[in-house]
């Protein structure tokens, strides 16, 4: 146990933080979500163009002062090949001149043999690691001189006056060349550095007014009562979310019709509930006043009637629920079931009711398995109540059949009776909660037959009144038709 209860108080500060975490992820805006993907990458995009400003800047601040020292190479070599570089190399003044550089700044240079020896000049210059005798090609690479940074170029190729071939070095510092650098780093990113953060702040404000529409329209919904399920008017709604608000006036459309469905259904459930139970009232409060036996004992049959349709109402309503959420599917798990078994097994379970109806209730099975795919309880609560609607209009002495036909792709089941028919004004009607034809003395609520359109709904299937057979007296034949299914794998 103490194990228990530290773990779990060790456990609670991260449980905390997760929350914390999905409420903030949660509550992101779209202005933030804008903001992140459009500045995200530009900020990326704005790193990459940086670094390569400063590259194009580091070449562009070499690219004269590395023409000056290709220059002081060319007269350099000029020079050397008009002497004899084993007696020694003497500069001309002009070539003194020229080298000597500005702001008393004078060029390193240096002459070397063809096996990287020194034979003239400033001796420091280093010679490069991976350098070739490639004729007349000006290179170019950076190192140090008494730990300066310098730029050095050379060439080879050069021959003096007796033929020996040689190599020319030149070299400067690079302190100018990185005050050009800077110059032209700060020249071209003082202008980003000013735009960027203007066009963000910009974006921002753009951005800001351009979700306003969604904001007002906010507002209109939260100001709107709970009971108010009226279209929302599109006319501050921008193109872009009128989909959005159309989906939503479909939905607002979709519940007023089932509120105003639920509030009808209420209204004549209570309506249809309020006559029994007036009569209970009635009959119980007559026997209670009678002193006379027998009239005692007929108020109490009433009443024990009355207690009879109150409980078949009760329970048609609740079967009337149970079957408008069977498309839940925590209720319910859709099976595959044999049409010919169910069929069979609801109609025996209806043959006691039958016989105290002084009705011949029949069953017709078909000759091959019927697989459908549904609900095992939804389909026998809608074969029961298509049996207690034939039994209920039925008169004693008549007949009722529960027939199983099959298609190529369809099984149906059909429920036939001899009993007074259902008139043709009536017929668009007969599904419809709580409606009873006017003048049917039949004892019924009116709900049998619309908990077997909502069941046939939820399975979609169709439910229809059709065309009785030609046996002698048929009146009335429901036909409720399903799609068959492949049978379960053994």
């Amino acid at each position: 146990m103490p194990d228990a209860s530290l773990r779990t108080a060790s456990e609670s500060p991260l449980r905390r933080l997760m929350s914390r975490k999905a409420r903030s992820q949660k509550n992101k805006t779209l202005l933030g979500k804008i903001l992140i993907w459009m500045f995200g990458p530009l900020f990326l995009l704005w790193s990459i163009g940086i670094v390569i400003t400063y590259f194009i800047a580091q070449n562009i601040a070499n690219a004269p002062y590395d023409r000056t020292l290709t220059d002081h190479l060319r007269l350099l070599k000029y020079e050397v090949e008009q002497q004899n570089v084993r007696q020694g190399v003497e500069l001309s003044p002009s070539a003194l001149t020229i080298l000597g550089g500005e702001n008393g700044r004078p060029a390193r240079w240096q002459i070397r043999d063809a096996n990287g020896d020194s034979l003239a000049g400033n001796a420091k210059i280093p010679l490069p690691d991976n350098w070739a005798y490639e004729k007349d090609k000006f290179k170019f690479h950076n190192d140090t001189i008494d730990g300066q940074s310098v730029r050095v170029a050379y060439v080879w190729g050069g021959r003096d006056q007796q033929g020996e071939s040689f190599l020319t070095l030149v070299a400067e510092t690079n302190d100018r060349r990185g005050v050009l650098q800077q110059e032209i780093l700060t020249g071209m990113l003082t202008p980003q550095l000013i735009v960027l953060p203007l066009a963000a702040l910009l974006a921002g404000l753009g951005l800001t007014q351009g979700l306003e529409p969604l904001t007002l329209l906010q507002e209109r919904i939260r100001a709107r009562r709970p009971n108010d399920l009226s279209p929302i008017s599109e006319d501050l709604a921008p193109a872009e979310i009128a989909p959005l608000v159309a989906a939503m006036n479909e939905l607002l459309t979709q519940l007023s019709a089932s509120t105003e469905s639920q509030r009808r259904f209420v209204s004549n459930a209570a309506h249809q509930l309020k006559t029994p139970l007036a009569g209970m009232r009635t009959q119980a409060e007559l026997a209670l006043r009678e002193r006379d036996p027998a009239k005692m004992d007929e108020s109490l049959h009433q009443l024990v009637k009355g207690t009879q349709r109150a409980t078949r109402l009760v329970n048609q309503l609740l079967a009337l629920t149970r079957a408008e959420h069977s498309g839940n599917p925590g209720l319910f798990v859709p099976e595959k079931l044999e049409l010919n078994a169910l069929a069979e097994r609801q109609t025996r379970q209806c043959v006691d009711a039958a016989m105290r109806h002084g009705i011949d209730l029949g069953f017709e099975p078909f000759e091959q398995p019927l697989w459908i795919q549904g609900h095992g309880l939804m389909l026998a609560e809608l074969l029961t109540n298509l049996i207690d609607n034939a039994l209920l209009y039925t008169p004693a002495g008549g007949w009722a059949t529960v027939r199983l036909t099959g298609a190529a792709d369809t099984a149906s089941i059909e429920v036939e009776d001899s009993g007074q028919g259902i008139a043709p004004e009536h017929r668009t009607r007969i599904f419809d909660r709580f409606y009873r034809i006017w003048g049917n003395s039949a004892d019924g609520s009116g709900l049998g037959l619309s908990i077997v359109k909502e069941i046939v709904d939820q399975h979609g299937a169709v439910i229809e009144l059709t065309e009785p057979s030609s046996r002698p007296g048929a009146r009335t034949c429901f036909r409720a038709t399903f799609r068959k299914v492949s049978p379960p794998q053994a």
